[in-house]
């Protein structure tokens, strides 16, 4: 009886998404370009500075209310 010849399988890789590998147009434009990273790095700075200035205030006006109910 003959011998039926190996098979290998087929070796598929997965899409990994996006532009390809060395794509310089991909990254020059849109969400991920320097200025881009800069203004949303200085929103959140001014968030976190706003949320500390709140939470003082808030502090601040507890500390004032239990002054006044300890008088």
């Amino acid at each position: 009886m003959k011998e039926l010849p190996k098979i290998r399988p087929v070796l598929r890789t997965k899409n990994r998404g996006g532009a390809p590998k060395g794509n310089r147009n991909a990254s020059k434009t849109g969400l991920h370009t320097n200025e881009s990273r800069a203004r949303r790095a200085a929103v959140r700075l001014r968030v976190q500075r706003a949320r500390q200035a709140i939470a003082c205030a808030l502090a601040a006006a507890a500390r004032e209310i239990r002054e006044m109910r300890e008088i």
